[in-house]
């Protein structure tokens, strides 16, 4: 089965066990592919220049994965803001994400706040202090928020395809977790983070 129609049924087939494991709230309302991740090593998914509790990093062989994102819409003087509270990424094919355990991660609290950024701690390192305030500002932008997509998605080092993806979301001050899908073999087949109220 093609992952863009395979991994949204999935997630929407586990809510309500990650909702009952860590109350996260009601599914999101659309599930939309966001793109593809570049990664050579760890991975982190946060608000780079609001981590007061730290970032947590997942080991993840390189290459490029597809990447989906759960989205809330509500209306705001100006339209209609779209926010993103979570972020799939597939690391196995259908047939090992249909199989694998979910298991929740509790190593530790983490917050974000206003937009998030997923790339590998990799690409970080070329993500200087310019171009992180460029993305912050075009993805907090009246016309980014206003619409579901497509967010700022950039490579950071040519030779490497190396990436960083940056999406909207709530201002309120949110904490992130996330549920770790484990293959037979004891390889991560997928990652799901998720935000909620704190």
């Amino acid at each position: 089965m093609d992952v863009d129609l395979f991994v949204p049924e999935l997630i929407k087939r586990n809510w309500a066990w990650v909702d009952l494991n860590s109350p996260c709230g009601a599914l999101p309302r659309w599930i939309d592919r966001a793109g593809d991740l570049v990664t050579d090593g760890p991975i982190v998914w946060s608000t780079p220049d609001d981590a007061p509790f730290g970032e947590r990093a997942y080991e993840v062989p390189p290459g490029t994965y597809p990447v989906f994102v759960g989205v809330d819409g509500y209306d705001e003087p100006g339209g209609t803001r779209y926010d993103v509270r979570v972020v799939f990424i597939a690391l196995a094919g259908p047939e090992e994400l249909a199989t694998a355990e979910w298991r929740h991660d509790q190593a530790g609290l983490m917050t974000i706040e206003g937009y998030t950024c997923l790339a590998s701690q990799k690409a970080t390192g070329f993500l200087t202090a310019e171009t992180l305030g460029r993305l912050r500002e075009e993805v907090l932008s009246a016309g980014s928020v206003h619409r579901r997509g497509p967010w700022p998605d950039e490579v950071v080092d040519q030779e490497s395809g190396l990436n960083v993806m940056l999406f909207p979301a709530d201002d309120c001050g949110l904490g992130v977790s996330c549920v770790e899908l484990v293959a037979g073999d004891g390889e991560l087949a997928g990652l799901l983070h998720f935000s909620y109220g704190i």
